[in-house]
């Protein structure tokens, strides 16, 4: 069986096989391929035209149907011939159909509401592609590759992907992908290397998967809702009116996000490795190079919050305070580690960058109608992995964090004894018992200048 051809619709980015292609149309000489008639009708913008049509046999053939099962979707309503034939987006939906009958969802009842009005199938046309198939299995693959099956079925958990089967036929998408790992591995990576950089790319990935669904639906789909749209109608329109025009810039915009955060990390290590070189060679001395910082920074009274005005208004306030923080962060050098609805974690490679990044994160919470905050820094030796930062430093801001008060910027002693106040002034509020240290710690208040510091 010969591997299936991939295409690249032009209006949404789908790759999709040409035989799967819900239309094409051709410009300039070139033969395009469409997911569904309203990407064609977007690239044409000639909707209305009349689209390739199928014979019985050619779509029974294509979407994997008998023919007598394809005259009975039709009876039902299902599919649409005209004079004995069918549009090519009735591939998808004898598909669609048989995928939904494999839920629990019979022919009749989506033929029942269809007829009802409150079913619209055309969002099906971009759903049940049959994807392009290379010529090997995950087994051979894995041969080929110099590795065990079980180091490939492996990376793919990690990217959190589906565990594959061995003797099925890899996806045409992840043959130039996967023979990065032959490079890796062969370049000495072990594969517990290859697998943390593998959870790190799928989890970050997965999260904006996820989140584009229910962004759509709640933001995008609701004002179609509140037009008066049914459920179905209104996602038709999401998709037609927003969703198509706005074509694949989700990928796009991951591909461009990536490009430009690499740019500033990848030109600080190269940097790095400048300064290493004319160290080494004795061109100047050593840098001193100072402990790091983290600041934990927790929004005062988002439990009642949520309780009180619920959990629509808690989360619009977390996603404010989200945006406050990244902006707090890339103006005074410092890197978002993650965000916990009501909390966040932030690194800083200058100490004093933390206590001047958390005073003015504190500051202008109010001007975005945001509740306080209480934050705890501290500076020391931190440990990396995997996008995070773990160790005693971590821990320790933390729990310095959960002895400020609403407005207030907590210090340890580290981080005290690695910075020297500039535009603050860190003032003595006394010893405290934090857990899993043997002795109190002597913590002091950050004040701002302009509060009466220096």
């Amino acid at each position: 069986m010969r591997p299936m051809a991939m295409v690249t619709d032009p209006v949404c980015g789908m790759r999709i096989d040409p035989d799967d292609a819900v239309a094409s149309a051709e410009h300039d000489g070139t033969q395009y391929w469409f997911c569904s008639e309203a990407c064609r009708d977007a690239f044409v913008n000639a909707p209305g035209e009349s689209p390739e049509r199928l014979t019985l046999e050619d779509l029974a053939a294509r979407s994997g149907a008998s023919a007598e099962r394809i005259r009975e979707l039709a009876g039902l309503g299902i599919l649409e011939p005209d004079a004995g034939r069918f549009p090519r987006r009735d591939v998808m939906r004898a598909r669609s159909v048989a995928y939904l009958e494999t839920l629990g969802i019979a022919a009749q009842d989506l033929a029942a509401a269809l007829a009802s009005g409150h079913l619209k199938l055309g969002y099906l046309e971009s759903a049940s592609r049959r994807h392009p198939r290379a010529g090997v299995t995950h087994r051979e693959l894995a041969g080929q590759l110099g590795l065990a099956y079980e180091s490939l079925e492996r990376t793919y958990v990690a990217f959190g992907l589906r565990r594959p089967d061995p003797d099925e036929r890899v996806r045409e998408e992840d043959m130039a992908i996967l023979q990065v790992l032959s490079v890796l591995m062969g370049a000495g990576l072990a594969e517990d290397d290859v697998l943390r950089m593998a959870r790190v790319w799928g989890e970050s990935a997965r999260r904006v998967a996820q989140y584009l669904p229910h962004y759509f639906h709640a933001t995008i789909e609701e004002g179609f809702r509140r037009r008066g749209l049914g459920d179905n109608a209104a996602y038709e329109s999401a998709v037609r009116d927003v969703g198509v025009r706005v074509g694949a810039s989700g990928e796009d915009l991951l591909g461009w996000l990536f490009r430009r955060h690499s740019e500033t990390y990848m030109t600080a290590h190269q940097i790095e490795h400048v300064e290493t070189a004319l160290e080494e060679a004795g061109l100047r001395l050593p840098a001193q190079q100072g402990p790091e910082a983290v600041a934990f920074a927790d929004l005062s009274g988002y439990t009642e919050l949520t309780e009180v005005a619920g959990d629509e208004v808690a989360a619009d306030t977390s996603i404010a305070f989200a945006a406050l923080v990244g902006e707090v962060a890339n103006e005074h050098r410092g890197t978002v580690v993650k965000l916990l609805g009501d909390g966040v974690l932030l690194h800083f490679s200058q100490p004093a960058d933390a206590v001047r990044a958390s005073l003015d994160l504190v500051a202008r919470l109010p001007s975005r109608r945001l509740p306080p905050a209480h934050v705890g820094i501290e500076a020391g030796q931190l440990l990396y992995d995997e996008g995070d930062y773990f160790g005693r430093t971590v821990n320790i801001a933390a729990r310095i964090a959960a002895q400020a008060k609403p407005g207030q910027v907590l210090a340890g002693e580290s981080l005290v004894a690695a910075v020297d106040p500039e535009g603050f002034a860190l003032q003595e509020v006394g010893e405290f018992e934090l857990k899993g240290l043997s002795r109190p710690m002597r913590l002091r208040e950050a004040v701002a200048a302009s509060r009466g510091g220096p």
